[in-house]
C-alpha cells in the first residue's frame, strides 16, 4: 500500500505524518515478528520434557536451575518486551502528529484534550476506552470536505484492533501472574500453554491490525490535507 500525497500541495500548517507512520509500521512489524519467534520457542518447550522440580517448596527458596532452552526463552522474552516498548512509543508519536492535524481539520470532534493522547494509555480504568476514543476522533477528523466528521461510522478495523489489544493486555497479565513464583519463566508454558498461546495470538493479531490502522488512517488524512 502506498500513500497518495503531493509534497508541493501539502499546506505548511499540517504536520508531515508519513515518515512517522512508516516508523510505526516498522516497529509494529518488528514486535509481531519477535513474538512469532518467541512462539516457536514456546512450542519447543511444550514439546519437550518438563525438567523435574527441586526438592522443597519455592516459598522456602528451593528453585531449580533453568535449562539452556529456558534461558534462551528468557532472553527472547526480554527482546519481545523491548520491541513492544519501541512499538508503543512509535505508535504514540505517530498518533500525536495525527492529532495535531486533526485539531486543524475538525477540532470540534475531538472529545479529549491533547494530553490524553499520552495519558489515556496509562491511567488505570479509563485506559480501557479513552485510547480508542482518541483514535476514532482522529479518524473522523479526516472526513471528506462534504461530509460531517461527527457522523462518520467507526470502521470495523478500529473496533477489531481495540478488542484484540484489550485481549492481549488481559492475557499478558494472566501469564505474568502464572510465572510470579520465583521459578523459571518457562514454567508458565508447562502449566498454562493455552493461555500463553492466546497471549501470542492476541498480540500478533493486534499488531497486524494496528499496521492496517496506521496505513489507512495516514492515507485518509494525507488525502484530506493534500487536497
Amino acid at each position: 500500500m502506498s500513500f497518495a500525497l503531493s509534497r508541493g500541495a501539502v499546506s505548511p500548517r499540517f504536520v508531515r505524518v508519513v515518515p512517522r507512520a512508516w516508523c510505526a509500521v516498522g516497529a509494529l512489524a518488528a514486535a509481531a515478528l519477535a513474538r512469532l519467534v518467541f512462539f516457536v520457542w514456546e512450542l519447543r518447550l511444550h514439546a519437550g520434557p518438563r525438567p523435574p522440580a527441586p526438592p522443597g517448596e519455592p516459598d522456602d527458596g528451593y528453585h531449580r536451575v533453568p535449562t539452556g532452552l529456558e534461558e534462551q526463552y528468557h532472553y527472547l522474552g526480554d527482546l519481545t518486551l523491548l520491541t513492544l516498548v519501541v512499538c508503543v512509543l512509535a505508535f504514540v508519536v505517530w498518533l500525536q502528529a495525527m492529532r495535531d492535524n486533526a485539531d486543524v481539520l475538525a477540532p470540534q470532534v475531538q472529545r479529549h484534550s491533547r494530553p490524553w493522547v499520552y495519558f489515556s494509555w496509562i491511567v488505570p480504568g479509563i485506559s480501557f476506552w479513552f485510547p480508542r476514543d482518541v483514535v476514532v476522533d482522529i479518524w473522523r477528523a479526516a472526513a471528506p470536505g462534504n461530509e460531517d466528521p461527527a457522523l462518520r461510522r467507526t470502521p470495523w478495523w478500529i473496533n477489531a484492533w481495540w478488542l484484540l489489544l484489550l485481549g492481549a493486555v488481559t492475557m499478558l497479565l494472566v501469564t505474568q501472574d502464572l510465572g510470579d513464583d520465583g521459578q523459571p519463566e518457562a514454567e508458565a508454558v508447562y502449566d498454562a500453554f493455552r493461555s500463553v498461546v492466546a497471549a501470542d495470538f492476541f498480540l500478533v493479531a493486534a499488531a497486524v491490525l494496528a499496521i492496517v490502522l496506521v496505513l489507512r488512517m495516514t492515507r485518509d488524512q494525507e488525502e484530506r490535507t493534500g487536497a
